[in-house]
């Protein structure tokens, strides 16, 4: 089975990511394109528990762990 695309919209928090993603997904559904929606991080996995620890001032991590872990938990939903 081959791979599919990742698209990703990185901004600040109320920049119209959301927004931007749903028009992308309208689109593409309407063209026939088989679309799944994701949002990162995911902090149903046990990765992304870790991230939310991290990103609700619960824990710490060096900034190359915390860039693993984000990668990681793209890697999960794969």
């Amino acid at each position: 089975m081959a791979r599919g695309k990742l698209i990703v919209f990185e901004g600040l928090d109320r920049a119209g990511k959301s927004t931007q993603c749903q028009k992308l997904v309208e689109d593409l559904q309407n063209d026939g394109v088989k679309v799944r929606h994701m949002r990162f991080p995911d902090r149903t996995t046990p990765i992304g528990q870790m991230i939310n620890s991290y990103l609700s001032g619960d824990s710490e991590q060096e900034d190359h762990v915390i860039h693993l872990l984000f990668s990681a938990n793209r890697w999960e939903a794969a």
